[in-house]
């Protein structure tokens, strides 16, 4: 079964798309999926400054949590970087425009969205593709390298 996620509408939904895709990857999507409601609350909801401030022995320890320490680690590090994103460009929707922007005015010099989502922890080859194409709908982003 495959799952198609929602154009995140804030940063929250963000990090929780960039969360479930850490997850799922090395891990049955129906595991994952009946597990997420109690993810979901562990992390605060996603909210990005409490992620980013949360303790990883203290997630661990959390009802319903799959209690893989590198992935955990990686969302509450993929927080932080979130946050100084938001910092710098007020929102992730509006940091992702620049990169496209950027890309599109010099795409010899400039990094794709692929390319940056690469820069947070746990999201390497194949899961940049997918989550480029969630926060674009671009679907050009799926293709292969």
């Amino acid at each position: 079964m495959t799952h198609i996620h929602p154009k995140p509408k804030n940063d929250a939904e963000f990090l929780e798309v960039m969360a479930e895709i850490i997850f799922i990857s090395g891990f049955r999507w129906e595991l994952v999926h009946s597990r997420w409601p109690r993810i979901r609350k562990a992390f605060h909801n996603f909210d990005i400054d409490k992620v980013a401030n949360e303790s990883l022995e203290n997630l661990t320890r959390k009802e319903g949590m799959i209690k893989n320490k590198p992935k955990i680690k990686a969302i509450i590090e993929n927080a932080k970087m979130c946050r100084d994103i938001i910092k710098k460009h007020k929102s992730t929707s509006d940091w992702i425009k620049a990169i496209q922007k950027n890309n599109r005015k010099d795409p010899l010099f400039n990094p794709t969205v692929r390319e940056e989502m690469r820069k947070f922890a746990k999201i390497g080859h194949k899961t940049s593709r997918w989550m480029a194409y969630v926060v674009t709908r671009d679907k050009s982003l799926l293709d292969d390298d």
